[in-house]
C-alpha cells in the first residue's frame, strides 16, 4: 500500500473515530454544557510515578508526560494512577512498569473509554542560547558548547535556557556570565542534582544565503518560507536573501556563500520556471562543482535531478500534499535515522523516549499541510534495493519516518562532495513544516526543526 494510501485509510479510520468520540462527548456532556464530569467520566485524575513524581496530565491531547530526575530506571517504574469511582484500567498492574518506550492506558467506565499516552523522560535542559547563538546539548554528558563569533568579548554574556517542566537551574536564566573559560550550571529536580558545563567555541562564521523565487525577503508571501526566513535572518548573522533573477541577472556572486537554502513550500508542487532557466541552472552547476554547498528542502529536492547532482537524472519518486488545505495531526510526526545516529545533523535532538534513533518534528494537534518529496523504496527502478540506488543515484538515506525502521523511504538524503563538489542536503518530510497553520496547538517539537537545521547548514558550511 503507497505512503498516500496508507495516509488516506489513517484519515478515515481518524474520522470515524472522531465521529464516536463526538457521539460518546454529545452523549456524556448532554446537560452539563460541555463541561467534564471527572466522577463520571473515564478521565485518569492523577498519574504518581515511584511515589514523587506526579505527571502531567493534558486531557486534550490525552497525554500524560513524567519527567523524572536521573537516578530512576524508566524500564522499572511503580506507578500510582486515580481515575474516578465506577471506572477500570487497563493494565492494571502498579509495579515494575515499563516505560522507557511510552504506554498506552485504557480506562473504561459503562460502555465508555479513553485512552492516554504516558510519555516519560530524565529533567532536562531543552535549550541554551546566548543572543542568536544556540547551544548544541547533550544531555547524556552534560556538555553544552556554543559557537560564538571570533573576536567577540565573551567576558558578560547572558545566556537564556529552557528546561523541562519543574527543574531548577543555578545561576538562573538571563544571569551575566564570563565565559572567557567554561562555566558549570547546576540543574535541581526532586531532590536530585545535574550539572551542565558551558563552553563556547570561538568561530568564523561563513557567508550563507537563503534563495527564493521573490525579489527580495519582504515580498515573501508563502508562510513556510516566510517563517524559515525569518528564523534563518534571525539565527545566522552572515546571512543574505538572494532570488532566481539575481542570479540570472548577474546581481549576486554565488561564490560569496559557503551555503545556499533553498525551501520551497507552495501549493504546487512544480518547481518555478525562475529555477529551471537554463542559464540560472548552469550558474548554479558551476557554484556547486566549485565547492559550493546546497540545502534543499520541501518540492525543492527535485532540483538535484535538475543540477545534475543526482547521478542518474531522477527526481524523488513519491510526493504528495499537493494544494492540500491544512489539518491537524492525529499524533506525533518526526523521523527515524537507524544506522546514521552519529551523523552530524542528528547532533542534540530531543529524541523519543527510549529511542535512540527517532526524533518527532511535530506534535500531534498541530496544524500542518503535510507536502511529502521523498523516495520510496517499495516500488520504482529502485524497488527493495537501496544499495542500488545510492550507487546510481549518488545519494545516502538519512533518516526515513518515524515509524519506519526499515528505512526504505529515503525522506532525509544526503549527496556527499564528489571530487571538487560541495555537498548537498535534501530533506523532504511532511513533518519539516514551519508554519503554524490556522494558529493551531503550538508545535511542542519546533525545537528540534531548529536543531535539525541549525546541524544542517552548519554540516554543509564547514
Amino acid at each position: 500500500m503507497s505512503d498516500f494510501n496508507q495516509k488516506y485509510m489513517k484519515s478515515v479510520i481518524t474520522i470515524c473515530k472522531g465521529l464516536t468520540l463526538l457521539a460518546v462527548a454529545i452523549a456524556c456532556n448532554k446537560n452539563h454544557e460541555g463541561n467534564l464530569i471527572i466522577d463520571k467520566e473515564p478521565y485518569i485524575v492523577s498519574f504518581k510515578v515511584n511515589n514523587t513524581i506526579e505527571g502531567i496530565i493534558d486531557h486534550t491531547k490525552q497525554e500524560i508526560n513524567v519527567y523524572a530526575p536521573w537516578s530512576h530506571d524508566f524500564t522499572a517504574m511503580n506507578v500510582a494512577i486515580e481515575i474516578p469511582s465506577g471506572a477500570t484500567i487497563m493494565p492494571n498492574n502498579t509495579t515494575n512498569i515499563d516505560l522507557s518506550k511510552g504506554k498506552t492506558y485504557r480506562v473504561l467506565n459503562g460502555n465508555l473509554y479513553w485512552d492516554y499516552n504516558v510519555k516519560a523522560q530524565y529533567s532536562q535542559m531543552l535549550s541554551f542560547d546566548i543572543g542568536n547563538y544556540k547551544g548544541k546539548i547533550d544531555n547524556s554528558t552534560g556538555k553544552i558548547t556554543i559557537k560564538y563569533p571570533m573576536g567577540q568579548s565573551v567576558t558578560d554574556l547572558s545566556p537564556t535556557f529552557v528546561t523541562t517542566p519543574g527543574a531548577v537551574v543555578s545561576p538562573s536564566s538571563g544571569t551575566a556570565h564570563d565565559f572567557t573559560n567554561p562555566v558549570t550550571y547546576t540543574m535541581q529536580y526532586a531532590g536530585e542534582e545535574f550539572k551542565y558545563v558551558v563552553t563556547l567555541v570561538p568561530t568564523q562564521f561563513e557567508a550563507l544565503a537563503f534563495l527564493g523565487t521573490s525579489k527580495s525577503s519582504s515580498a515573501i508571501t508563502n508562510d513556510d518560507e516566510k517563517k524559515a526566513f525569518l528564523w534563518f535572518s534571525e539565527n545566522f548573522d552572515n546571512h543574505t536573501y538572494i532570488s532566481f533573477d539575481d542570479i540570472k541577472s548577474g546581481k549576486v556572486k554565488l561564490s560569496d556563500y559557503k551555503t545556499i537554502w533553498w525551501h520551497l513550500d507552495s501549493d504546487s508542487q512544480d518547481l518555478p520556471s525562475e529555477a529551471t532557466n537554463a542559464e540560472v541552472i548552469n550558474k548554479i552547476k558551476n557554484y556547486y562543482r566549485a565547492g559550493g554547498s546546497l540545502f534543499l528542502s520541501s518540492w525543492a529536492v527535485q532540483y538535484v535531478a535538475n543540477l545534475g547532482i543526482a547521478k542518474d537524472g531522477k527526481k524523488v519518486n513519491n510526493m504528495w500534499g499537493e494544494g492540500d488545505a491544512p489539518f491537524a495531526t492525529a499524533d506525533d510526526w518526526g523521523i527515524c535515522y537507524k544506522g546514521n545516529e552519529s551523523h552530524p545533523i542528528f547532533a542534540g535532538l530531543t529524541k523519543k523516549a527510549g529511542s535512540n534513533n527517532i526524533a518527532f518534528l511535530i506534535s500531534k494537534g498541530t496544524k500542518v499541510k503535510a507536502h511529502n518529496a521523498l523516495w520510496n523504496f517499495e516500488w520504482g527502478d529502485y524497488a527493495n534495493d537501496v544499495p542500488r540506488w545510492s550507487i546510481e543515484n549518488g545519494a545516502i538515506n538519512l533518516a526515513s519516518f518515524h515509524w519506519n525502521d526499515a528505512m526504505n523511504r529515503a525522506a532525509i538524503f544526503e549527496y556527499p562532495s564528489d571530487g571538487t563538489s560541495g555537498k548537498t542536503i535534501c530533506v523532504g518530510i511532511e513533518a519539516y513544516d514551519w508554519h503554524n497553520e490556522d494558529n493551531s496547538p503550538e508545535n511542542t517539537y519546533f525545537g528540534n526543526i531548529e536543531r535539525l537545521t541549525t546541524n544542517i547548514i552548519e554540516y554543509l558550511s564547514k
